[in-house]
């Protein structure tokens, strides 16, 4: 497959990653010994980069799966950490669990905030110092923010950006698909690596995957692509597009249009509204004091799902 230079980083990654927060515990719950099945089947398929974070709880899945494994591969995390002990302590649990000296790259996770470069400035300075000691190797931002992804071009500390980007725009903050691209682009040019989260808008798009990807890969600016996979079917259908083949149309039949949605346990709902505040998209509200999804436009991301102080909001 195909590899490319992922900005000034020093890697060279598959232009398909392979992304694990569907297979965690905030959606389909694999076991690790299913999770990792699929992570080495994808490798094994030439996949070398793998996109993963502290909330994920998918950290076993990949140690598992590169068990054996004789080719590098490049494995990305997140730290949602505020405060510079939260995120040295993301960071050492994720060198552990990994079993590894040293994280590839290691991001903010800062999807929906819109000034996390002053809001965390503290976590921000613990990525550059544990990138100085050569417990990262690059540092970077996850983000759903069109000015946020403007505003790492600025910041020379950053290596790597991950934002959203699909051809429908869902879950984009602040801006068109265009404006996001543009940003992108912009991060492109400062030499900056830069790789592609919500390709199908958490399934939305799937009834067209070819149309879904080709509208990225005729971007030369964007690096890469990562793409939630939990079965080897989704490896393939994924990996015929990006290589320019036509997806086997059985395995299409197959895996057809997701049937994942998220759905509220009305009777346990108390109507506190933290699963509101922190949906990028909207699709969470407020009703007669329940909080209501509108699935039209849920794009999957779990980030509702954890919050939760009842417990009564589920991926099914």
């Amino acid at each position: 497959m195909e590899k490319v230079k992922l900005g000034r980083t020093g890697f060279e990654i598959t232009r398909l990653g392979f992304g694990t927060l569907p297979m965690g515990k905030n959606q389909a719950n694999l076991s690790i010994e299913d999770g990792a099945k699929v992570i080495k089947y994808a490798i094994n398929k030439g996949i070398n980069f793998i996109d993963t974070a502290a909330s994920y709880g998918t950290y076993e899945h990949i140690r598992e799966g590169l068990k054996g494994c004789e080719q590098q591969v490049i494995v990305a995390s997140k730290t949602q950490a505020k405060s510079y002990e939260e995120a040295e302590k993301d960071m050492q649990n994720a060198l552990k669990a990994l079993d590894r000296d040293s994280l590839d790259i290691f991001l903010m996770h800062a999807a929906r905030s819109s000034d996390p470069f002053h809001e965390r400035a503290a976590c921000l300075r613990c990525l550059i110092d544990s990138k100085r000691k050569c417990l990262v190797k690059a540092i970077g931002i996850s983000t759903h923010v069109v000015d946020v992804v403007r505003e790492a071009v600025e910041v020379s500390e950053i290596d790597v950006v991950h934002p959203l980007i699909n051809k429908a725009g869902l879950g984009i903050i602040g801006g068109s698909p265009k404006d996001m691209l543009d940003a992108a682009e912009e991060v492109h040019r400062a030499g900056k690596g830069i790789y592609v989260m919500k390709v199908y808008a958490g399934g939305l798009l799937t009834d067209d995957p070819v149309g879904a990807f080709t509208y990225l890969l005729e971007k030369p600016y964007l690096d890469a692509f990562v793409v939630g996979m939990i079965r080897p079917e989704e490896v393939e259908i994924n990996l015929s597009i990006i290589e320019g083949r036509s997806p086997d149309s059985e395995l299409m039949r197959t895996i057809g249009r997701t049937t994942k949605r998220l759905v509220v346990l009305s009777n346990l709902c108390q109507g506190c509204g933290n699963c509101v505040k922190n949906c990028p998209n909207g699709a969470l509200s407020l009703v007669n004091g329940k909080s209501t999804v509108d699935n039209s436009i849920c794009i999957l991301c779990g980030y509702c799902v954890p919050i939760c102080p009842q417990f009564c909001l589920r991926l099914v």
